[in-house]
């Protein structure tokens, strides 16, 4: 059965910018360089990102109606997920979510922001794969997917012109609002839609040269103020009245640009007190920044994490176990897994965002 489906009005809508949400939008952009220019001038910042990105990819997955929470993703990561657990979707989801982001930007230095670039993120969003590595998979493990009906396709490439038309001047921010409010209104990809078209917001910011270090979160202010973004968004889609719609979206990046930054010297305070504490125990440091990327480990990942053999690693842990840093989670003899509290309470607990 042939869906039906409305297409909304092209881009742009007619705005009226009146002066409370130009201030609006020039806090939203400085909140935003801010937190761009921390991520170039502080290096050590780049250690953070993943925790940002997971932060990201677990709300917009809960917004999706997932039931994600960061440690699903952080053993997902280290193969600690029993495929045969019902969290088991949850945790390849969340972990797919989260990656994206880096994926997309890594695509986005040679190419463009466009539908392309769209359709390589659903795939990956739902598979695991973006086309990329298809000559290599058997026929048929990927599914092909309906061809999209003849009004919603054309509308897509509008969708696609309107991003890229230098010929219409719009703030980017402003332009990223409306790309977001116009995808949701076409879905034209059911599977996977939320996550996909949350993540289009950041990499269009970054085909921009809005967004550099991607320490990024706006799904956590969209999920604590979900029924006000729905609401904003019907509003915009169905009665064409936009301007709520920019004013949520806007007020959305200010928060979450302003909480990212308190975020991140949080989490490098915390990295400087830990280094400062294990500063007597050989290679602590080294695990410990390994540790800000996923609170979890494992014997082999932390030999690689400190690049020494697997029995200096295993005194190590054992060290960080006795000092109350380190708890094994599994309580198997054999693939034991390790986690450190601290760093992990550190990564979920979000500043207000106002």
């Amino acid at each position: 059965m042939k869906r039906r489906q409305r297409v909304p009005e092209p881009l742009p809508p007619a705005l009226a910018m009146e002066a409370e949400l130009v201030v609006l939008l020039t806090e939203a952009e400085a909140a935003l360089a801010e937190l761009s220019l921390v991520g170039d001038r502080a290096p050590d910042t780049r250690l953070l990102v993943p925790a940002c990105l997971a932060i990201e990819a677990m709300y917009s997955c809960r917004l999706a109606g997932i039931d994600a929470r960061l440690s699903d993703l952080y053993l997902a990561q280290i193969r600690g997920v029993d495929e045969r657990s019902p969290r088991a979707a949850q945790a390849v989801a969340l972990w797919r979510s989260a990656s994206v982001l880096q994926r997309g930007r890594v695509r986005l230095r040679d190419a463009a922001f466009d539908l392309a670039l769209v359709e390589e993120t659903r795939q990956w969003l739902e598979s695991g794969h973006d086309g990329s590595d298809d000559a290599r998979l058997a026929p048929g493990a990927l599914p092909v997917p309906e061809p999209l009906p003849a009004p919603l396709r054309i509308a897509l490439e509008a969708w696609e012109h309107f991003s890229a038309d230098e010929r219409i001047w719009m703030p980017p921010l402003v332009r990223s609002a409306l790309l977001h409010a116009q995808f949701e209104a076409l879905r034209p990809f059911e599977a996977q839609h939320g996550p996909l078209s949350r993540a289009l917001v950041p990499l269009y910011l970054v085909s921009r040269r809005q967004l550099g270090t991607p320490l990024w979160f706006l799904s956590a202010y969209w999920y604590a103020h979900r029924a006000r973004y729905r609401a904003r968004l019907r509003t915009a889609l169905d009665e064409g009245i936009w301007e709520p719609w920019l004013e949520f979206f806007l007020l959305g990046v200010r928060a979450a640009a302003r909480s990212a930054l308190i975020h991140a010297g949080d989490l490098l305070r915390l990295r400087e007190s830990l280094h400062r504490e294990a500063r007597d125990i050989a290679n602590a440091p080294a695990l410990i920044d390994s540790l800000l990327v996923n609170p979890y480990t494992t014997l082999p990942r932390a030999s690689v994490a400190i690049g020494r053999a697997q029995s200096t690693a295993s005194v190590l842990i054992q060290a960080l176990v006795r000092k109350g840093w380190l708890r094994e989670v599994t309580g198997r003899p054999r693939g034991r897994i390790y986690l450190m509290p601290r760093i992990l309470t550190a990564i979920e607990r979000l500043p207000p965002m106002a």
